[in-house]
């Protein structure tokens, strides 16, 4: 949700292997069919969003157009591409961990400034470890999202990610917010992924989104057919749009 003075920016932060990429792709895309003007942004040298938003795997047609050029000269206007009228992307590529090699940590806000009067949202999306690309997002976004796959491993990240949120919050960020904890990737038939579900929902309460992303080949391929014309769509993206709900809602909350 957007006011007269700014935008909203959120961030996807999580362990590696999450979904991550594919959660901020969708939540960007449907923001984008509920008439939202949505800019989606990949600061993962991977550039597993944009590959899904563009529905390409030729990143090699980016090169040089990237948000690392945008960084670097600090106005990301020129590089933005459209998918539709309402989602409009910037690209990554594997060039862009040399952000790594920059001290400056607002280079990506400041980036952002002339063009955050026109979106309604903005979707970025990070590395799955801390790096600078990820705290040049931290330092401009509003909310974060932190996806937390249900296994011992992130688990036991959960609360390190809650300390690189805080030091943003230090360094001058004051408006961050955690959006939620949103859970993925659960194995119904697995005990551990319930118990360690149920112990992070007790451990941080309301902070946990209800809804729960199940393991789903539907899901997995929309990485293969992309948004457009794929038939799997919907079911493929059901509860994605459950998830987005929630978070619309909190958004609504916090800013009245």
């Amino acid at each position: 949700m957007r006011d007269n003075d700014g935008y909203d920016h959120y961030l996807w932060k999580s362990k590696g292997g999450v979904r991550k990429s594919t959660t901020s792709a969708t939540t960007a895309f449907l923001l984008s069919q509920k008439g939202y003007k949505v800019l989606a942004i990949d600061m993962d040298s991977q550039a597993n969003m944009v590959q899904m938003i563009a529905n390409t795997d030729d990143l090699l047609q980016y090169e040089k157009r990237t948000i690392k050029e945008g960084m670097e000269e600090e106005d990301v206007r020129p590089y933005v591409l459209a998918a539709t009228d309402n989602l409009h992307f910037i690209p990554a590529d594997d060039y862009l961990v040399l952000v790594n090699e920059d001290r400056n940590i607002i280079r990506l806000k400041k980036a952002l400034e002339p063009i955050q009067e026109y979106y309604d949202f903005i979707v970025i999306d990070t590395p799955p470890s801390l790096s600078k690309q990820t705290v040049n997002a931290l330092m401009v976004s509003d909310y974060v999202v932190v996806m937390f796959q249900t296994e011992k491993l992130p688990y036991n990240a959960l609360p390190r990610f809650m300390d690189s949120i805080e030091g943003a919050k230090q360094a001058g960020n004051q408006k961050l917010e955690i959006a939620g904890i949103l859970p993925t990737l659960t194995d119904g038939r697995r005990n551990d992924g319930k118990e360690l579900l149920q112990l992070v929902q007790e451990e941080y309460g309301e902070l946990v989104f209800k809804t729960v992303l199940p393991r789903n080949a539907k899901i997995s391929r929309l990485s293969v057919y992309g948004f457009f014309d794929n038939p799997e769509l919907n079911d493929a993206t059901k509860h994605h749009a459950k998830f987005l709900e929630e978070l619309l809602n909190y958004v609504r909350v916090k800013e009245k």
